[in-house]
């Protein structure tokens, strides 16, 4: 696939377990190094040292931070039991029925 005579090449999702590699090499040797060495970006390597507490939680396979922090985490909690008890019972939910639980459970 080719935009202005550009090769666009496609974005990789790597996983926890190869950024703390990346880490702990950038430790030892510089961001740069090991950009060069992992053939990854050097920003991204910056990037990755800024998250590397919450790496270290996480699991090993995972590949990325999707999504925004939760806004209202009580309510997604509580909303989060009332689905799971749901499809426990053998209910199927639309999602015309989780936003009008949603509101019950906010107000």
């Amino acid at each position: 696939m080719s935009y202005l005579g550009m090769a666009v090449e496609r974005r990789l999702a790597y996983d926890t377990e190869f950024k703390l590699k990346a880490i702990d090499y950038a430790k030892e040797h510089g961001n740069r190094p090991v950009a060069r060495e992992f053939s990854i970006n050097e920003c991204m390597v910056c990037r990755w040292r800024q998250q590397e507490d919450e790496l270290r939680l996480t699991r090993k396979t995972k590949k990325s931070f999707h999504g925004r922090k939760a806004r209202w985490p009580g309510l997604e909690d509580r909303l989060y039991r009332w689905i799971s008890e749901q499809r426990a019972a053998g209910r199927s939910l639309s999602t015309v029925a989780i936003r009008i639980q949603t509101k019950a459970i906010a107000n």
